[in-house]
């Protein structure tokens, strides 16, 4: 199989393919098995492949529970739950070190096989290429990572990569942590002239009722829209949570809104997004990909709300009415089940 210096599954390029170095690497993530059979070696860097086999009977019974449903039909929500819901999930490396030097930088990609759904044939040169790790007819998913060298520390080094003869003996990976989502569905609403809301749920993981103070809400508005013609109005709230939510939970806020734009000026489909639990991030348009981010306004002054607990920040769904109340939707809880972890393999 001819490997290129691209993070791309896809790309077909016409410079030098990679030098390959067979590892036969293995490793578990998330109670799944994971390979790298070969490691590409450039003048540049690397490029590795991680293989996982999918389970088809989780597979199957997934298909067959959303083969009906229109994406575009399902609810923020319900698109939460799927992605959580699907059998596959990736490694989500954080970092990467190769002979033990740290790389800040590096790029992949995803594709997965499903041969009784669909045959990938850009996925056709994996499957014949690690024939030993994927089995006829097996479902499998393969991320590429491409991983630029660190400054080389002699020219002997330098020459070695040049030559792409620099043997990789050791690739340590570092894993962000994994979590599960835990769907709540509570909408609720707040004006500005509120001074505080109670909002109370049961942790559907400890069964243990918590009650959420809302406070110190203030309206945020955007500029935004071709020439910033539209403005798009969002309520930022503090709010304090007793008790306290066990170790490795969180809570999820959708602060998401899809609208079509009006035809006279696109007909693309815009998605608002946050991009923490602090900001908003504004993502996609008609001139391509664009971000916005809100920050904390003065939430780095308080510490402690009006109950004397800890407080946090939370956004509402935006919307382009400008209106004194504001809809809230927490979505759900997400609870960390695989803390973050160093994979060595050499």
């Amino acid at each position: 199989m001819r490997v290129y210096y691209s993070n791309s599954i896809w790309t077909k390029g016409w410079s030098l393919w990679g030098w390959p170095q067979r590892t036969n690497w293995q490793f578990e993530h998330a109670g799944i098995k994971r390979y790298i059979p070969y490691i590409y070696r450039f003048s540049k860097g690397i490029v590795f492949d991680v293989i996982t086999i999918l389970d088809e009977a989780k597979l199957k019974e997934f298909f067959e529970k959303y083969e009906t449903a229109d994406e575009g039909e399902l609810t923020p929500l319900q698109r939460c739950i799927a992605e959580h819901e699907y059998p596959y999930q990736d490694v989500a490396i954080s970092k990467i070190w190769i002979n033990g030097k740290r790389i800040d930088e590096y790029s992949s990609s995803c594709g997965i096989s499903i041969p009784w759904l669909e045959e990938d044939k850009d996925l056709k040169p994996m499957r014949r290429a690690y024939s030993f790790v994927i089995k006829k007819g097996v479902s499998f998913a393969c991320e590429r990572y491409c991983v630029p060298y660190p400054e080389a520390d002699t020219k002997l080094q330098k020459l070695l990569r040049f030559l792409r003869l620099e043997r990789v003996n050791q690739l340590k990976l570092a894993t962000f942590p994994l979590q599960q989502f835990h769907p709540l569905d509570i909408h609720f609403k707040m004006s500005l002239g509120e001074m505080e809301k109670e909002i109370c749920f049961t942790n559907p993981v400890t069964g243990e009722k918590h009650t959420l103070y809302f406070q110190n809400a203030r309206s945020i508005k955007i500029p935004f829209g071709p020439g910033f013609n539209r403005q798009l109005h969002i309520m930022q709230s503090m709010y304090e949570i007793e008790p306290a939510l066990p170790q490795g939970h969180s809570l999820q806020f959708d602060s998401s809104m899809q609208y079509k734009e009006e035809p006279e000026v696109s007909d693309d489909k815009y998605k608002f997004s946050p991009a923490a639990t602090s900001s908003i991030g504004i993502i996609g348009g008609a001139d391509g990909p664009t971000s916005v981010f809100i920050s904390s306004k003065g939430s780095g002054n308080l510490t402690c709300g009006a109950h004397g607990l800890p407080l946090y920040t939370c956004f509402s769904v935006p919307s382009f009415q400008e209106e004194d109340t504001f809809h809230f939707h927490l979505e759900g809880i997400n609870e960390v089940i695989c803390d973050s972890k160093e994979i060595v393999l050499q």
